[in-house]
């Protein structure tokens, strides 16, 4: 037996440590990541569904929703916001990780804005 048999198992990352660590990456690489603040308090006036945040990145304006990697799930509110915004031409990003929203970034660089 092991001594890593009586720790704790690991932390689980809340989406807020995901938001924050993206936004200082999109600082870094020149981009501006737009996050919307909490909307779960009833009347607060906003859409249901709002992504989490927009992504303004070399002329591409990107809806974003962070989940968190472990167990994150895209609401029924949320998913059906996704289908009116896809019907629109815009894609909404599901971001499981920092990794994931670096390769949007780099993504959107590539790709000519249309």
């Amino acid at each position: 037996m092991t001594d890593d048999f009586w720790a704790a198992p690991p932390k689980l990352e809340l989406e807020a440590d995901l938001v924050n660590r993206c936004r200082e990456d999109a600082e870094a690489m020149g981009v501006y990541l737009e996050v919307a603040g909490q909307r779960k308090a009833k009347g607060s006036g906003t859409t249901v569904g709002f992504p989490d945040a927009i992504l303004y990145a070399a002329g591409h304006v990107v809806p974003v929703e962070f989940k968190r990697a472990a167990d994150g799930r895209i609401s029924a509110g949320q998913a059906a916001a996704m289908l009116k915004r896809e019907r629109q031409g815009v894609a909404t990003r599901v971001v499981r990780t920092e990794r994931e929203f670096i390769a949007l970034v780099n993504a959107c660089r590539k790709e000519p804005c249309r």
